[in-house]
């Protein structure tokens, strides 16, 4: 079957969340406040610009295969409009979970935004809802931004992630730290900052 790359629609949204809720949950709170708070993470994720990318089999569906969002330096995420309104509903003490998620992303994208130039680019979130089909989405997403000129590729992640495979797929690790707040007596918990020449 036929796949294409289209802009990303904010309907496919909660397909996104479905993937990475049993992945980024936090340890309080119930199912509901759970979601809203990996929506939250998902939502930081996604910058003020026209780089936001699902793709898709083209059929009468238009079924969403995966999805990858980038960030140039100095874009902006509105998500905090977001959680304004959708907050009200969630207990003050819940709320410390997603302030915590809320500075981890902040450290980290100030992190790897000090190590780019401007005519560097990061890829901020892909998601794979089919086997292979996250492959897909970052090999032609990537070639699209060569093709738009920038010069390298920068992502973050973390001990929680599968971070080694960008090892394995030619990105070069720049930097790793530890993050204290998540870190317990017994681990660390590391966060890695990848480069990939484009």
């Amino acid at each position: 079957m036929k796949t294409s790359i289209q802009p990303f629609e904010m309907k496919n949204l909660p397909l996104i969340v479905d993937v990475v809720e049993p992945l980024w949950c936090p340890p309080v709170g119930d199912k509901d406040f759970k979601r809203f708070n990996v929506e939250y993470i998902v939502r930081n994720n996604i910058f003020e610009n026209d780089y936001h990318f699902q793709l898709v089999y083209e059929n009468s569906d238009n079924e969403i295969l995966s999805a990858a969002f980038f960030a140039r330096k100095n874009d902006i995420s509105t998500a905090e409009e977001w959680f304004s309104r959708e907050s009200i509903r969630f207990p003050e003490n819940l709320k410390i979970a997603s302030q915590m998620s809320k500075t981890y992303l902040n450290k980290m994208d100030e992190l790897t935004h000090s190590l780019m130039n401007d005519d560097d680019i990061m890829l901020s979130l892909f998601v794979s809802r089919k086997p292979g089909a996250g492959s897909i989405i970052f090999e032609q997403t990537c070639q699209q931004m060569k093709n738009e000129g920038w010069k390298n590729l920068y992502l973050y992640t973390d001990c929680d992630c599968n971070w080694k495979w960008y090892t394995k797929h030619n990105f070069t690790l720049v930097q790793e730290n530890i993050y204290e707040p998540f870190s317990s007596e017994n681990e660390d918990y590391k966060t890695y900052i990848f480069r990939k020449e484009l």
